[in-house]
């Protein structure tokens, strides 16, 4: 009992030396005086004009989100090093006591009493040396978790920043539209489309399986499409340039009926003109970066509203009746 109270006022003592230096007053530092009183002096215009400041550096950053990876863990780090601490010396007092007992000549010591309490203070003391350097020799996993993060959220920027920028280029693309029930066709831009018809447009990319697997399930919601100006635009990805040729041209492709039917209803555009293979490639390797190589067998589907905004990214069959609804919300004044 005696070994735990020398331990308990120890740590008592610790714990007050470090509160009140966390809340002593520290106004009465010259230079902090002297920096507040010119912070007072400032005008709002010219605290306006100052350069502003970025919201974290860089050892910051990694110091929170080492902190969310490995929460409570400075914590747990100063509660080993302080009870350690208290149990050492909360040892060395009752073995002084003890040897200075001995020394005299004193019989009327309890051994195993004495034994007991210097095995559990220099136990803890042990036990909390084992985990300080296990918590310790975790840093240097805790350091790589914290770089991979820091380097998926600089992937992740960039994903948005080239996302961002490939909403701009698929405005220029040009398309095959269908605009009469004879099959005659115009050709247009997507921004063109966009902006004139209100027309949002639904890119399915991938083999030609998941192409025809697509417009096969587009085909069951085809009055969907129509009450809610959806152009789908199937891209194989998987087709050479001698099959492309051999294949009609697109001119009339509504009324060819050598093209299946759901590659003749009026929601169907052709993606037609230069620049459809940088994006659609583009579009492919983020969708392998993110999921796998299943996105190329798979397929993609891009789905952007009237407002040229891209609603959705997704991987493999496409949940037509779901798409529909979500462009419609999105358009919608709010």
């Amino acid at each position: 009992m005696r070994t735990l109270s020398n331990s308990l006022a120890v740590l008592l003592l610790a714990l007050l030396a470090v509160h009140s230096s966390a809340f002593a007053p520290r106004v009465t530092d010259p230079t902090i005086r002297s920096l507040s009183q010119q912070q007072q002096q400032l005008s709002p215009l010219t605290l306006y004009n100052q350069p502003k400041k970025k919201p974290y550096d860089e050892k910051l950053r990694k110091k929170l989100l080492s902190e969310s990876i490995a929460p409570w863990r400075t914590i747990r780090l100063f509660l080993y090093g302080s009870l350690g601490s208290g149990a050492a010396v909360g040892g060395f007092i009752q073995l002084t006591g003890l040897l200075a007992a001995l020394s005299k000549g004193q019989t009327d010591i309890d051994m195993n009493t004495e034994y007991l309490n210097l095995g559990i203070d220099f136990g803890a003391v042990a036990l909390f040396a084992f985990l300080f350097k296990w918590d310790i020799d975790k840093q240097g996993e805790l350091s790589e978790k914290v770089e991979q993060k820091l380097e998926l959220k600089k992937l992740q920027k960039e994903v948005s920043k080239g996302m961002r920028e490939r909403e701009q280029l698929l405005g220029t693309l040009q398309l095959q539209v269908q605009i009469s029930a004879n099959g005659d066709v115009r050709q247009a831009s997507v921004r063109e489309l966009q902006a004139g018809a209100r027309q949002h447009v639904i890119l399915v990319a991938g083999p030609k399986k998941a192409c025809k697997d697509a417009l096969v399930g587009a085909n069951l919601l085809k009055m969907d499409f129509a009450m809610s100006n959806v152009l789908v635009v199937p891209y194989e990805t998987d087709v050479d340039v001698a099959e492309l040729q051999s294949r009609p041209d697109g001119s009339g492709f509504g009324g060819d009926s050598t093209l299946p039917i759901y590659e003749r209803q009026p929601y169907v555009a052709r993606p037609t003109g230069d620049g459809w293979d940088e994006y659609v490639a583009a579009e492919m390797a983020d969708a392998v970066q993110q999921n796998g190589e299943k996105a190329r067998e798979e397929g993609i589907a891009v789905v952007v509203a009237s407002n040229g905004k891209v609603v959705r990214r997704g991987v493999g069959k496409v949940p037509w009746r779901q798409m529909v609804e979500e462009l419609d919300e999105s358009v919608k004044p709010k």
